[in-house]
């Protein structure tokens, strides 16, 4: 169409000049300035008017001709809508009841009660320990406390009739104290050979077997595991300290289960890691099944972003001027049905989702973009709309 219509001029330019090329020679001879305006002036009013013609016979040729060809093109109403901004992180799922039972008595761990996998509820006993003899030395150790109970009773019943020395009163009641705390901590001892579950769980591994000779605090018994409460743990960069909080809305993707779980952060770490910049969060994870086990890999999906109604484009529609300014194509209705006239339009984008962008400014609710072909039309291109 600008060929024809530069063409048109062209030869409407010789037809009047052909015969006054002589004459516009002698005047920019002559330095005539006056009449060269004049002469310009002439010429461009004449193109102003032939260039209205031109558009309305385009316009209508358009219009009549129904095998014009145009670029097929769908559309994207403008809405409000809903709009979730996430970020994605690595995880690692955790239990807090995942233990190993250590020894705490020196001795040869002499029966097992449990096998591995069984249910066991909190309490119940797991393993013994060979006492090496602290049974009869507690044994012992109550008869001579029921004895020094017995003095001391007696001489108190003396000394409250005024009867003996407050030194004897004194030394009696220390003797039966000390038998006391004997016994006590002779309890305490044997308790230890005795290992107890200290929750409800499954034995997940027998470590020792009947016969090991036990060190305290170094030799591994058995595990205890409890996966009805499970975590994801992961750490998040310190530029979103803002965004994330407890109660933030959290999607947990498990991709060895083919499981998602949605759930909410519960605990962000004070902590900024000084090497990486990340603070720890937490996310709670249903497993009724207990097929979620401990240190499975897992992503979290943290939604840092939430407006019930925001104007939404899809990114892929979205393109960028040399000067790095937004911009897609807003359609116009032509006279002809169908038909639309592209209009370029810059847009201010807010927040970012992986598919779609929330405009802040540029854009109406109604308005009509360009989505499919949005890549190969230009500005007031006319194009067709499919249905």
């Amino acid at each position: 169409m600008n060929k024809l219509y530069a063409l048109f001029i062209v030869t409407i330019i010789i037809g009047c000049d052909s015969s006054r090329n002589l004459s516009i020679e002698s005047l920019i001879e002559n330095k005539d300035l006056d009449e060269l305006k004049k002469r310009k002036k002439e010429y461009v009013d004449q193109m102003n008017i032939m260039k209205v013609e031109l558009n309305e016979i385009n316009n209508g040729i358009s219009f009549l001709d129904e095998n014009e060809r145009l670029t097929l093109v769908s559309d994207y109403e403008i809405k409000q809508q809903e709009f979730n901004s996430y970020i994605e992180t690595q995880a690692n799922l955790k239990t807090r009841k995942n233990i190993l039972i250590l020894s705490e008595f020196q001795g040869t761990l002499e029966r097992v009660f449990v096998e591995e996998g069984q249910e066991v509820r909190k309490g119940a006993l797991l393993a013994q320990i060979n006492d090496s003899g602290l049974q009869e030395q507690l044994e012992q150790l109550v008869i001579q406390t029921n004895f020094a109970k017995e003095n001391f009773e007696r001489v108190q019943r003396l000394w409250d009739n005024n009867i003996g020395s407050e030194m004897q009163y004194l030394k009696s009641k220390a003797d039966y104290e000390t038998s006391q705390k004997g016994v006590e901590q002779m309890r305490d001892m044997l308790s230890k050979t005795k290992i107890y579950a200290p929750f409800d769980g499954t034995i997940d591994e027998i470590i020792s077997n009947p016969g090991s000779n036990l060190i305290p605090g170094i030799s591994q018994i058995l595990r205890l595991v409890n996966l009805e409460k499970v975590y994801a743990e992961a750490f998040v960069s310190e530029k979103y300290i803002s965004n994330v909080n407890t109660k933030t809305e959290a999607l947990v993707r498990i991709p060895l289960l083919g499981k998602e779980i949605k759930s909410v952060i519960t605990q962000t770490g004070s902590f900024i890691n000084p090497n990486n910049r990340t603070f720890r969060i937490e996310v709670p994870v249903e497993n009724p099944d207990k097929k979620i086990k401990q240190n499975l890999d897992a992503k979290i999906r943290i939604n840092i972003y939430k407006k019930d109604d925001a104007l939404v484009v899809p990114l892929r529609i979205i393109r960028e001027d040399a000067s790095g300014e937004n911009y897609l194509y807003v359609m116009n209705e032509d006279v002809k049905e169908g038909v639309y006239i592209t209009k370029k339009t810059y847009v201010k984008l807010g927040n970012k989702s992986n598919k779609d962008a929330e405009v802040v400014d540029g854009l109406n609710v109604g308005d009509l973009i360009v989505l499919e072909g949005a890549n190969i039309v230009e500005d007031s291109q006319r194009v067709k709309l499919i249905k």
